[in-house]
């Protein structure tokens, strides 16, 4: 009894298996759904996908935004085939018109998502019913029952209508907010293009109060902004945050596309070893940004620290107190390990005893500042989460620590407190080139200097393929 019921489980999981193997063969033969709408024509795919995604393309300028409104297992690609340019100027214009012409490309797109939802459903069902159909024939064939054939059939049928179910669940409880915190991505040069039109694209308006709304107004903005390339809106301030170059001098021009005349911070790690035969870095590091602000990491040399000042890069260390940069004030601290410009004795990380005291004197150091500045600058990554934690338990208005050192992008956030680590800019040095990502952040900051959004890229250095993780924040004006 025992062995029969394991082998007619086993038989069930192989049909449900098969199954599955249909409904996605018949998923993708019957993709896509092409439909004109009133910007255009949009071509919609639906697939499975285990992070609920949403993406818009507009191949025509190479962009696309990324999001997660979903829950698993759909994912829904809609890719603006043509564009009517005008139509999509006067949608994203203000006033009742462009209200009445978001409601209009709403109720198309609503329209075609529906027939595209319902036909993978119904493809879906069908291959399920077919590829356990398929199984219960193979499993008759192995010698069991004709019942089977029927059996795989039911089984099939059950599991795609599963699916399916589980997917409905997944559409009817979307997050669009989550339209809020997109990955842009583009080609080359089109990701610095598409990200001076970030702020504009996901502006959708006061008056969207539904997040159904607000996601295809904004889905409006960025096709209007694909059509009107000569205008975009932008933040009070942006300012643009790399470290961990390690002399890969190779990705400064990819660098140079995002920080042109803005203020660049640059978060230490300009070099291996800080050597003078490395000072061939200083010069492309001075012209990047307008202007260029630097403290030391762990990897760099006093004496480099000197050639870049003398190439007028702002160095900052723990004597230089608070400074404003182009109306905001930044301190920057040192790093323990900044050495002479000698390879002996070279030490690259903290010993166990030392951090304590560098901690201290860190903390020290803030305390003890004239004023308490907007940004501070650190290198190592455990230092920042330390100054993070202590901003947090003090008063004071919200600062904004740049940070580096462990080669990850991320945001950490305590309170109003936010630490920023753009990754690493050098790809992790020129031995990794054309195998890892060049990643920096680029900060828009209100008007107050208060942190509003943050885009962590990536770009690979050789392809110049790009993208670019949106991460907004409540903040007051």
């Amino acid at each position: 009894m025992s062995r029969r019921f394991l082998l007619t489980a086993a038989f069930v999981v192989a049909c449900a298996l098969s199954a599955l193997g249909g409904s996605l063969l018949t998923l993708r033969a019957s993709s896509p759904v092409v439909r004109p709408f009133t910007l255009g024509t949009v071509e919609l795919r639906v697939g499975p996908s285990t992070s609920g995604r949403l993406d818009a393309y507009v191949p025509v300028v190479d962009w696309g935004v990324r999001a997660h409104p979903f829950g698993p297992p759909l994912a829904v690609d809609l890719e603006f085939r043509s564009l009517d340019r005008d139509a999509a100027l006067a949608a994203a214009r203000s006033g009742a018109s462009a209200r009445r012409n978001v409601d209009a490309v709403k109720q198309e797109l609503h329209e075609a998502m529906d027939e595209a939802l319902m036909r993978a459903a119904l493809a879906a069902v069908v291959g399920g019913v077919l590829g356990g159909f398929f199984a219960g024939a193979v499993v008759t064939a192995a010698g069991r029952p004709r019942s089977w054939l029927w059996r795989g059939a039911v089984t099939g049928a059950a599991t795609s209508f599963a699916v399916v179910a589980l997917a409905a669940v997944s559409v009817a409880r979307a997050d669009w907010d989550e339209l809020r915190q997109p990955t842009f991505y583009a080609h080359g040069s089109e990701l610095p293009q598409l990200l001076s039109f970030s702020e504009q694209i996901l502006s959708a308006g006061e008056e969207y109060t539904n997040s159904y709304d607000r996601a295809v107004a904004g889905l409006t903005n960025l096709l209007a902004a694909a059509g009107q390339r000569e205008k975009a809106s932008a933040a009070a301030k942006t300012i643009v945050l790399a470290s961990d170059l390690h002399s890969n001098t190779f990705v400064l021009p990819v660098l140079g596309q995002y920080t042109a005349a803005r203020p660049l911070f640059f978060a230490g790690d300009f070099t291996e070893l800080g050597t003078s035969w490395e000072d061939g870095v200083v010069p492309a590091i001075a012209t990047l940004g307008s202007p260029v602000v630097a403290v030391s990491g762990n990897h760099d040399s006093t004496q480099l620290m000197a050639a870049l000042r003398r190439a007028g890069v702002l160095v900052l260390d723990r004597r230089s107190g608070v400074v404003d940069v182009d109306g905001i004030a930044v301190a920057g601290y040192d790093d323990p390990l900044e050495s002479g410009a000698g390879l002996t004795g070279r030490r690259l990380m903290l010993h166990a005893e030392e951090r304590g005291t560098a901690y201290r004197a860190l903390l020290a150091w803030f305390d003890g500042l004239p004023r308490r500045p907007d940004i501070v600058m650190i290198h190592q990554h455990g230092l920042a989460r330390a100054l993070l934690a202590h901003a947090a338990e003090a008063s004071g208005t919200p600062l904004l620590i740049l940070t580096g050192h462990d080669h990850r992008q991320h945001i950490d956030q305590e309170g109003e407190n936010v630490l920023v680590d753009g990754g690493t800019v050098g790809a992790g040095g020129p031995f990794a080139i054309g195998e890892a990502a060049a990643g920096f952040a680029i900060l828009h900051l209100t008007a107050g200097n208060r942190l509003q959004s943050a885009d962590l890229v990536q770009v690979e250095p050789l392809s110049g393929e790009g993208s670019a993780r949106r991460v907004v924040f409540d903040v007051g004006r």
